[in-house]
């Protein structure tokens, strides 16, 4: 028996004896030699690693413009006098 398939054929075995020792050390409650880790079934993902990116740069501050300061309305004591009609646009209103 010492061909080259029986030689694999141990490997296959000894490979698939010792592929999950520390899992199977747990469940039997026995001792390899080294700390068993937790075993957490068949299929156990670690949770992701949060991502930690770098600090983004400060957003750009856009400065408003100056603001624009209007002389305050004139008082009148009387309404506008209106000589033909009222007047067209801004100002010529039911205020007037």
């Amino acid at each position: 028996m010492k061909t080259r398939s029986f030689y694999l054929l141990v490997m296959l075995l000894l490979a698939g004896a010792f592929s999950r020792p520390a899992a199977a050390q747990v469940r039997a409650n026995i001792s390899f030699g080294y700390p068993p880790r937790a075993y957490y079934g068949p299929r156990y993902y670690a949770p992701r690693p949060p991502v930690v990116y770098a600090v983004p740069p400060p957003p750009p501050v856009y400065y408003a413009p100056a603001p624009v300061y209007y002389a305050p309305r004139p008082v009148y004591y009387a309404p506008r006098p209106v000589y033909y009609g009222r007047g067209y646009g801004r100002g010529h209103g039911r205020r007037w």
